[in-house]
C-alpha cells in the first residue's frame, strides 16, 4: 500500500485572512470611502517600509507592543528588525528626516498593513489593515478640532446613522493633575495607576481594586477621588481640586466649535479615556459603536507634542488616529450598512460561436477603451453554461453578439435580474449603456 501524500495545509497563519474577490471588493470599498473622505480635507498620502529597525519601536511604541506582540528578527546582516505594529514611529522618522522641506501644517495619512502577535478575537487579528490620518504644525485646539471633524466624516460617509456611535474625548493633563496633584502620587505611581486605569473596563470591580490598592498611598481615601474623578461631568470635573483648568477650558471651547459645526450630538466627554500609548501628551479620543453586540472601541487617537524628539532638536506638535478595517467592518456589519458590492457593473461577454470570437473581442475592446468594464469569454461552450458563469460570478448585464447582430449593426442585451433582453444599436454602445444602464 502506497503511503498517503502529506498535502500542506490550505488554511491562512493564525491570525490572518484571505481575501478572495467578494472579500477585496469589499476591502477596496472600505478603503476608497477612507481615502475620499480624508482627501476632501487636503490630506496626501504617504507609506513606508513594512520592515524597521528594532530601536525605533523600543523607542516610540509602548511597552506591551515591544515586549509581547512584536514580529521581530535577526537579518542576515546582523541587524535586529520588526515588522511594523503600527505606523506612528515611521511617520515620526519620515517627518523628522524630511522636516525642513515640509510645508505647514503637515497633513498626511496612510492605510498600511500592520502585524501585532497576540491572541486573535472579535475585532482583533494578527495582522491587519488600518487608516492613518495624522496632522503636524499646528499647536491651538484646531487641530484637534479638524482630526475630530475628519473621525466623525468617516462614519457618516459610510451612512453611519445618528447614535450609531459616540466619540468619547478628554485630555491626558486632566488625568496627570489629578494623579499628581489630586492624589498626590510620584512618577512610578502614576505611571503603574494610569496603566490600570487604561485596562479598568477589560476586568471585574474586585481584580481593579485588588490591583490599585498597592499602588495608593491611603486607598481608603484614594479610591473614592477615582470614582468621583472616572464618573465627573465636563460640567462639574472642574470641581475636584487640582484639576487642570486650562484642558477643562480647552475641552468645553472645542466642544462648542464642533457643536457648531453638526459633531455636538456625537461627542461625549469621558476622564476614563486614558489612551495606552506612552506618548500621547494632550487630548485624547475614542469612537464607540453603540451596537448592543459590539459595544467596543472601533478607534482612538489624539496628541503627540513630543513625537519626532527622538529624530531633531525642533518641537513639532502632532495630533492623530488610526482606523483598524477588522473593527471598521465589525461596525458596518453591525449596523447593515454594506451595500450591493456585486458585480453589476460589468457587462458579459459570452461566444455565440467559436468564428465569432474575433469580433467579440472588438467589442469588448471597444467598450474598454470607452469606460465600460468588461468580461469576456474565451471559448464557445453551449450558450446556458456561459450564462451560468455569468450568474455564477453576479454579473447583471449579458451583451450577444451573433452573426444576426454582425449584420444589423446591433447588439442584444439581457438583464439576468429582471429576464428583460432587448436590442441596442451597435454605434453610440458605451453612451447607451453608460446613460441608460449605469455602466
Amino acid at each position: 500500500m502506497e503511503n498517503q501524500k502529506n498535502f500542506l495545509t490550505t488554511a491562512p497563519y493564525k491570525g490572518t485572512r484571505d481575501f478572495y474577490p467578494e472579500e477585496m471588493r469589499l476591502r477596496n470599498w472600505m478603503f476608497s470611502v477612507m481615502r475620499e473622505t480624508v482627501l476632501s480635507f487636503g490630506y496626501q498620502e504617504y507609506d513606508g517600509p513594512v520592515l524597521e529597525s528594532f530601536d525605533l519601536y523600543k523607542a516610540k511604541s509602548g511597552e506591551e507592543i515591544v515586549e509581547r506582540q512584536l514580529y521581530d528578527f535577526i537579518d542576515k546582516g546582523e541587524r535586529r528588525v520588526a515588522i511594523r505594529p503600527e505606523m506612528t514611529p515611521t511617520l515620526a522618522r519620515m517627518v523628522a528626516g524630511n522636516l525642513r522641506n515640509l510645508p505647514r501644517p503637515v497633513r498626511w495619512f496612510s492605510i498600511p498593513n500592520l502585524w501585532r502577535y497576540e491572541q486573535p478575537g472579535k475585532g482583533r487579528l494578527r495582522e491587519h489593515w488600518q487608516l492613518n490620518v495624522d496632522l503636524f504644525g499646528v499647536d491651538t485646539y484646531r487641530a484637534e478640532l479638524e482630526i475630530l471633524l475628519i473621525a466623525d466624516s468617516i462614519l457618516k460617509k459610510f451612512g453611519a446613522p445618528q447614535g450609531s456611535y459616540q466619540i468619547k474625548v478628554s485630555h491626558r493633563k486632566l488625568l496627570d493633575s489629578f494623579l499628581k496633584t489630586t492624589l498626590k502620587l510620584n512618577e512610578d505611581q502614576v505611571h503603574g495607576v494610569s496603566k490600570l486605569l487604561d485596562k479598568k473596563s477589560k476586568i471585574s470591580a474586585e481584580a481593579f481594586e485588588a490591583e490599585i490598592k498597592p499602588l495608593l498611598n491611603n486607598a481608603q481615601e484614594q479610591l473614592p477621588l477615582i470614582e468621583t474623578y472616572l464618573s465627573s461631568t465636563l460640567e462639574n470635573v472642574s470641581e475636584i481640586p487640582g484639576i487642570d483648568s486650562e484642558s477643562v477650558s480647552f475641552i468645553r471651547n472645542l466642544f462648542r466649535e464642533l457643536g457648531e459645526l453638526g459633531v455636538g450630538k456625537q461627542l461625549t466627554f469621558d476622564p476614563s479615556i486614558i489612551r495606552g500609548f506612552d506618548y500621547y501628551t494632550g487630548c485624547i479620543f475614542e469612537v464607540f459603536d453603540t451596537n448592543p453586540e459590539n459595544r467596543r472601541s472601533l478607534y482612538g487617537g489624539g496628541r503627540y507634542d513630543n513625537l519626532i524628539g527622538l529624530f531633531s532638536k525642533e518641537q513639532l506638535s502632532g495630533i492623530g488616529f488610526g482606523l483598524g478595517d477588522v473593527t471598521l467592518k465589525n461596525f458596518l456589519e453591525g449596523h447593515n450598512l454594506i451595500p450591493d458590492l456585486g458585480r453589476q457593473t460589468t457587462v458579459f461577454l459570452p461566444i455565440m460561436d467559436e468564428s465569432l470570437f474575433l469580433e467579440t473581442s472588438k467589442l469588448s475592446k471597444e467598450l474598454r477603451e470607452n469606460g465600460i468594464l468588461t468580461e469576456t469569454m474565451l471559448d464557445s461552450a453551449k450558450i446556458g453554461k456561459q450564462i451560468q458563469v455569468a450568474e455564477k460570478k453576479g454579473y447583471r448585464y449579458v451583451l450577444f453578439l451573433g452573426e444576426s447582430e454582425i449584420q444589423s449593426e446591433s447588439v442584444q442585451i439581457k438583464d439576468l435580474v429582471s429576464g428583460e433582453q432587448k436590442s441596442l444599436p451597435r454605434k453610440g454602445l458605451s453612451e447607451i449603456l453608460k446613460k441608460d444602464f449605469q455602466l
